[in-house]
């Protein structure tokens, strides 16, 4: 995310269906774009922030939501994983295929040992999601989030490197860069 593509972002956040399972900031176009622009630049496992990325469909370049990655605590060499994509465009494996390829360029460019993630239990497919590409439930944290101004549960989530490397490959994947028109980054 840069301030160039942060206002496309911020259109995409005002999704109702996005705030379903999590809480979503309800930040003015302004403020959101102020947030994105002190945000680090370009990932770096021993800078603290959250690394964010649009999703963009190649064929059609319409955003669809985003995946991110956070890095809470210099030399933990832990990070946690989130994403989320809008209901008319679940079910095609796009959160998959993001989750997927952040968490192999995490780990084959940094030294990060963990990947954590966490959702409310009744987010189904999340969960699946997660499963199948082999993070491992550790346990549920009662009132771990807030969800539409409320305390949930969440189910948190582990994926140590080891277990990665093992499972996948981490070469450098294939990530097609797509700039949006400027129409589709304007307001």
């Amino acid at each position: 995310m840069t301030k160039l593509n942060a206002a496309t972002l911020w259109r995409v956040m005002q999704n109702n269906g996005l705030r379903e399972f999590q809480d979503v900031p309800r930040h003015t176009r302004e403020e959101f774009e102020r947030r994105v622009a002190t945000r680090p630049k370009h990932f770096n496992a021993r800078i603290i922030g959250r690394f964010e990325w649009l999703l963009v469909v190649a064929a059609t370049r319409s955003p669809i939501g985003w995946v991110s990655l956070r890095v809470g605590e210099p030399g933990r060499r832990a990070a946690e994983i989130g994403y989320s994509i809008i209901a008319a465009q679940r079910g095609f494996g796009y959160a998959t295929e993001a989750v997927r390829t952040l968490l192999s360029h995490a780990l084959a460019t940094s030294d990060l040992q963990r990947i954590e993630a966490c959702c409310v239990p009744g987010n189904v497919p999340s969960r699946r999601l997660l499963e199948r590409l082999g993070f491992i439930e550790s346990r549920v944290q009662r009132h771990g989030a807030v969800v539409r101004g409320r305390p949930v549960d969440i189910v948190l989530y582990d994926m140590p490197r080891e277990r990665w490397l093992t499972a996948h490959s981490v070469a450098e994947p294939a990530v097609e860069r797509v700039a949006l028109p400027e129409s589709a980054q304007a307001n």
